[in-house]
């Protein structure tokens, strides 16, 4: 049966001018940007389908959408031509940019003073990511945040940190403090030892610019551990 033969409070187009966005499943969202199905599919199956490919994640979704490789996107979209797939890039990245700009927005008098602010700032970008990012944060003496970016990424078992890369914003934006943060997939926050050695070495390097590391959060599904609370600094 084809959507247009479905009871009306059934559609998702409808439904969404009915009752708003928030009240269509994540498949029905989906279906309104591929808008048509295809021989034996509606656009809504295709959705579950693209979904379903990516364990229901709209993390894994958006992740491969717009920084996959186009053998991955290829892979995860079969079925579903070009058009659609920029329909579906542009509302992720749409979306992405609506995210950043809440995330600047609330950091402009965000001020970090313990663990927990830092797991804070990081949770919502790190917890659900299936391969690993390392991030730095640069403050004031007050805690106040300067400027924080993207380190290094990498696959499921990436484990890399360019010192450089790491101290060169602690110059360019006056930083008193820098605290790291970085992810472990589908795993433990427990810190390896590559983890340890890393960060004595990115201490010792930020001690010579008189900028001090205050802590090395690691994040994994929705926990953390800290470095300082350790006493491992």
């Amino acid at each position: 049966m084809i959507i247009t033969e479905w009871a009306e409070n059934d559609r998702p187009r409808e439904k969404m001018l009915a009752n708003g966005a928030a009240s269509l499943t994540e498949a029905e969202l989906l279906a309104i940007l591929i808008n048509t199905g295809q021989k034996g599919k509606t656009a809504v199956d295709l959705a579950r389908d693209l979904l379903q490919h990516c364990n229901n994640s709209l993390v894994t979704l958006s992740h491969t959408l717009l920084q996959g490789s186009d053998a991955e996107r290829k892979n995860l979209l079969k079925g579903i031509g070009p058009a659609k797939m920029c329909h579906i890039q542009a509302a992720l990245e749409l979306g992405r940019r609506h995210q950043q700009e809440i995330e600047q927005e609330a950091e402009k008098n965000f001020r970090i003073t313990s663990p927990k602010q830092i797991f804070a700032l990081f949770n919502s970008r790190l917890s659900n990511l299936d391969y690993e990012e390392l991030w730095a944060v640069y403050c004031s003496r007050t805690g106040k945040v300067l400027y924080k970016c993207r380190i290094s990424e990498g696959g499921i078992n990436f484990s890399g940190a360019d010192i450089k890369k790491i101290c060169r914003p602690a110059i360019e934006y006056m930083a008193t403090t820098v605290a790291i943060c970085h992810n472990h997939p589908h795993s433990t926050p427990d810190p390896s030892r590559q983890d340890q050695q890393i960060t004595k070495a990115i201490k010792a390097a930020l001690q010579i610019l008189e900028v001090t590391l205050v802590d090395h959060l690691i994040i994994s599904d929705g926990k953390y551990y800290s470095f300082s609370e350790h006493g491992d600094l």
